[in-house]
């Protein structure tokens, strides 16, 4: 019995160091994550992608864990955990801005950009605290998302529309390709040319 005393004392007090030292890590990967930009942006091709750092989720999860377990948290960890919810929304939405704005970089075709640049360019100034200032922990954050959600819909209803009235005008040019009257072999009675006539006038 004293064994198993000692053996389960000297596991309790290992388990305590091990969550000690993960508690140290938690203050220096919330510092370090919390405090990075919500956007980064890409110099080669102007995408963005949502700034939301793998650690950070990775310690998301291992405090949901944690207290499925019924282990013990630092009050630090449990509070960045508190506001899971938050992150998850913040993140959806943001991925939604950046999935649309990269569609349409990756979708526009140069004849297209000179009307389009306009609406990207407005775009590019509400993002543009999202890309510096705006962090995890900034105030302001959803009103940020909100202002570029609405700005983002807008560059990407506007290819939309020219790609739709591009590909409409596509399908109208393509039944002009065949000629209105066929040359027959043998000369045309009036009546029947006008018959096919209106026929044609009629599709």
């Amino acid at each position: 019995i004293k064994v198993q005393k000692a053996i389960v004392s000297t596991l309790l007090d290992y388990e305590r160091q091990k969550i000690e030292e993960w508690g140290g890590d938690v203050d220096a990967t919330s510092s370090t994550t919390l405090g990075l930009p919500l956007l980064q942006r890409s110099e080669v091709d102007r995408h963005l992608v949502t700034n939301f750092d793998p650690a950070l989720v990775r310690l998301l999860r291992e405090v949901k864990y944690f207290l499925l377990l019924e282990i013990p948290v630092p009050d630090s960890a449990l509070q960045i955990f508190q506001l899971s919810d938050t992150f998850r929304a913040w993140t959806g939405n943001l991925d939604l801005i950046v999935g649309m704005n990269n569609s349409v970089l990756s979708t526009m075709i140069p004849v297209e950009k000179p009307l389009v640049v306009p609406y990207l360019e407005k775009f590019d100034l509400v993002i543009q605290s999202g890309l510096e200032t705006l962090n995890w922990q900034s105030p302001g954050v959803e009103e940020f998302i909100r202002d570029s959600m609405e700005q983002v819909k807008i560059v990407h209803g506007v290819l939309k529309t020219m790609q739709d009235n591009l590909s409409t005008m596509k399908d109208i040019i393509a039944q002009w390709e065949r000629p209105m009257i066929e040359r027959k072999t043998k000369p045309m009675e009036k009546e029947e040319f006008e018959r096919t006539f209106k026929s044609l006038c009629n599709t």
